[in-house]
C-alpha cells in the first residue's frame, strides 16, 4: 500500500495544484490531507473547493478548528478574530458543513503496521482546542508525548503544524505543502515492513 500525505496548504492554489499532480503520478492507493487550508494565502476558498473533490482524506488542522469554532479555543491566535471572523462570512453553509465533517484523526493498517494521521500531537482529543501548542516542541512537552502509549502504539504517527520536517521516534512530521521548502511523504507499507520518503515538492 502507497500512502501520500501532506499538510499546511495555507491558501496557496498554485502549490495544492502541484503537490496534487505529483501525488497523482506516485499512483498511490490513499491521499491524506492533514490540515490547514487557511490563513496566509488569499486563494482559501479554491483550496478548499479543490481538496473537497480531490478525493483526499482531509483532517482538520487548527485553522479549521478557528473557523468552526472561533479563535477564543486558543488564547495564542487573538490578532487573528477578525480574519476568521470575515472568513466565516465568506464560505457557503456546504462548505461549512464539509469543515465540520472534517475528521481530527484518520487511522490505517496496512500488513499488520499501524499508522495514526492527525495535524499534530494532541494533549486532549476531546478539548475545543485538542492539539499541543507549538511551544511544546521546544519546552520538552512534545518529547514527552512522543514517548507515550497513545502514540508509541503505532508503528508511524505523521503530523503537520509545525512546518518543518523532522523525525521524533515513530513520529514524522511534514513541511508545509503551501510555504517555502514545501514537500510531501510518501509511505509504501509492505510484508516486509514500512518506509517512507520526503518528496520536495516543485
Amino acid at each position: 500500500m502507497k500512502i501520500a500525505v501532506f499538510t499546511d496548504i495555507h491558501g496557496n492554489l498554485k502549490a495544492l495544484k502541484s503537490v496534487l499532480e505529483q501525488i497523482n503520478n506516485k499512483k498511490v492507493d490513499k491521499v491524506i490531507f492533514v490540515g490547514d487550508i487557511f490563513q496566509r494565502g488569499n486563494e482559501e476558498i479554491e483550496c478548499l473547493e479543490l481538496l473537497k473533490n480531490s478525493g483526499a482524506i482531509c483532517l482538520k488542522g487548527n485553522c479549521e478548528l478557528y473557523l468552526e469554532h472561533g479563535v477564543d479555543i486558543d488564547p495564542d491566535v487573538e490578532y487573528l478574530r477578525e480574519y476568521y471572523d470575515g472568513m466565516r462570512k465568506k464560505i457557503s453553509d456546504g462548505q461549512m458543513e464539509f469543515i465540520r465533517q472534517m475528521p481530527l484523526f484518520y487511522e490505517e493498517e496496512a500488513f499488520g503496521h499501524k499508522m495514526r494521521f492527525s495535524h499534530f500531537l494532541f494533549s486532549d482529543v476531546d478539548a475545543p482546542y485538542p492539539f499541543l501548542q507549538l511551544s511544546s516542541l521546544k519546552n520538552g512537552i512534545f518529547d514527552t508525548a512522543c514517548k507515550s502509549k497513545e502514540v508509541t502504539k503505532y508503528d508511524l504517527v505523521v503530523v503537520g503544524h509545525s512546518h518543518q520536517n523532522f523525525e521524533n521516534g515513530n513520529v514524522v512530521s511534514v513541511s508545509a505543502a503551501g510555504l517555502e521548502g514545501a514537500s510531501f511523504l510518501l509511505i509504501e507499507a509492505t510484508e516486509g515492513g514500512l518506509n517512507f520518503e520526503r518528496v520536495f515538492i516543485n
